[in-house]
């Protein structure tokens, strides 16, 4: 019986391989998007003890120098923060295409393992015929030859 081959095996290996890339670039995305939220809730920290550090110095005397400094690095940290929430839209905007991407390619290979499944089947059902032929010929040449040897 004859091996059978798939035509688009190397095609159904390489998108297998693609996916697989594509995971791990979503997997290293999401990984970025964590730091930056940490990054940004360690910036939302630091500004709420920059407020609470300025507003206990109001109470008790603060100088114009000082309460420009405190205005300043508050600016700072929310343009930071500004910055790195616009950084996080960015990685997140980029997961929502990755994670597109995987699911065209599941699509794609599903439908070739589609193919081969039913590529597989033809050729089960064609070597099954063709043992059907070749026990029938063995059976009717061996009536025929025992016919003759009477």
């Amino acid at each position: 019986m004859k091996k059978f081959i798939f035509s688009l095996q190397k095609v159904l290996e390489l998108k297998e391989q693609l996916l697989e890339n594509m995971k791990l670039e979503l997997t290293n995305l999401n990984q970025e998007c964590e730091k930056i939220e940490m990054f940004i809730k360690s910036l939302r920290t630091k500004f709420k003890e920059i407020e609470k550090e300025y507003i206990e110095k109001s109470y008790k005397s603060i100088s114009a120098g000082e309460m420009s400094y405190y205005k300043m690095l508050s600016e700072s940290v929310l343009i930071q923060i500004e910055n790195h929430e616009n950084e996080k839209e960015m990685v997140l905007k980029k997961i929502f295409d990755k994670r597109h991407e995987i699911i065209s390619m599941n699509t794609e290979i599903s439908s070739l393992e589609k193919l081969k499944e039913k590529e597989q089947e033809k050729h089960n059902k064609e070597c099954l015929k063709k043992e059907e032929l070749f026990i029938e010929e063995f059976i009717s040449n061996k009536s025929m030859t025992n016919e003759y040897a009477m």
